[in-house]
């Protein structure tokens, strides 16, 4: 298995981002993942409060990651460091919309 992001491996990615929506206070309903031959993983999270997703692209040393939710009930700020202590990114580009 090839590592991602510096020696971060799957099934890390896997607890880890579960963890950080649990963190985040979300509810989940449901999970779907799937591994692709490079060992890119993407994972979905299906929430009460809308959803989550992770993509991963080791061969650029990048992940995507979306965290959409309504209500007022979910700390994103909470979600968002959980996933900076896993990947310790050099760069982040972040979006945050009202919605």
């Amino acid at each position: 298995a090839l590592p991602i992001c510096d020696s971060i491996d799957l099934e890390t990615i896997k607890t880890d981002f579960e963890k950080a929506i649990i963190q985040s206070g979300a509810t989940i309903l449901g999970k779907s993942d799937y591994v692709f031959e490079n060992d890119g993983l993407t994972m979905v999270f299906l929430l009460s409060e809308s959803h989550a997703s992770i993509h991963t692209y080791p061969e650029h040393n990048s992940v995507f990651i979306d965290f959409f939710t309504c209500g007022d009930s979910v700390n994103h700020q909470l979600f968002h460091d959980a996933i900076c202590k896993l990947f310790k990114p050099k760069k982040i580009k972040m979006q945050q919309l009202e919605r």
